[in-house]
């Protein structure tokens, strides 16, 4: 059986520049991206895009067509939201060198604290009927959709520090399943998982923290603590959008939330296996790699 899942997120051009590593330019990349590409990887999976193409970037239409990802509800505009994604060991800073679009930072409009791409402003793009799930990613306002679809929120980080729980309320329609990362759950207790929980207890919806090298712990009637034992890091962008994107599909499908997250920790490691997108050109999974751990909490 095949199912449409949405994916609402921004696109960017992303020059990645990893300390120890090396430097790779004009990469393809961006939530929208890596979110369809994530949610193209859980078989039985057809995708459709909600974002804006560039039109001086024609390669994002050549990959979504090449992988069948339908992108007739995008929105047209003239140019790419360009980025400077640095990684060390300190940490992970986003520069915007193009003033197109929006980027999911604070202050001055120079830097992004949490690890993900935040290009594009979500709210830009209307979603429409027809779809059984939807990733949406940094929401600025709840999606429109039927109360059947299943969707999961992928928090915007900036109106979540400065409206704390309550922006989840405003832009998560009932039912829907947050997946924040680390970095934002922070931003509502210094413990990850106590704010996960905290999220669970206050307002009800089902979580699946993402904790980078941890893994991905689910937080609904039972907690599962999903690991993946045989992951080898090239790169780490994109791997959070992905994984979201196959954690929403595999929901959608019908997997419980720890085979989901098991889904979204094997699309993780695929990201991970190189830069940009390159190890996201996989053939579809069938099943989570038989290396992921799902240990329910006692």
């Amino acid at each position: 059986m095949t199912t449409v899942v949405g994916v609402r997120g921004g696109l960017s051009v992303d020059h990645l520049v990893d300390a120890g590593l090396g430097t790779r330019f004009d990469e393809l990349g961006g939530p929208g991206l890596f979110g369809a590409l994530g949610a193209r990887l859980v078989a039985g999976t057809q995708v459709q895009l909600y974002a804006r193409l560039p039109d001086d970037e024609p390669r994002f239409a050549k990959v979504f067509q090449e992988l069948g990802i339908d992108t007739s509800e995008t929105m047209r505009e003239p140019q790419a939201m360009r980025l400077w994604i640095l990684n060390s060991p300190q940490g992970r800073r986003i520069l915007a060198t193009s003033p197109s679009g929006s980027v999911e930072i604070e202050g001055t409009g120079t830097t992004e604290p949490d690890g993900d791409t935040g290009a594009g402003d979500s709210g830009e793009v209307p979603v429409t009927g027809g779809i059984d799930g939807l990733l949406d990613s940094s929401p600025t306002e709840r999606a429109a959709v039927a109360e059947s679809v299943r969707v999961g929120v992928d928090p915007h980080q900036l109106p979540l520090q400065a409206e704390g729980p309550e922006y989840l309320l405003r832009v998560s329609p009932s039912g829907a399943l947050v997946l924040p990362s680390r970095v934002q759950l922070q931003l509502i207790d210094p413990d990850p998982l106590a704010a996960a929980r905290a999220i669970r207890a206050r307002l009800g919806f089902d979580v699946i923290a993402r904790l980078d090298r941890e893994g991905m712990v689910v937080i609904s009637d039972s907690e599962w603590f999903v690991r993946d034992t045989d992951v080898r890091v090239v790169e780490t962008t994109g791997a959070g959008d992905s994984s979201a994107g196959a954690i929403v599909a595999a929901w959608t499908a019908g997997a419980d939330l720890a085979t989901a997250a098991a889904y979204g920790v094997s699309v993780a490691r695929l990201a991970l296996s190189d830069w940009g997108h390159a190890g996201l050109l996989a053939d579809p999974l069938t099943e989570p790699f038989p290396s992921i751990t799902i240990t329910r909490r006692q």
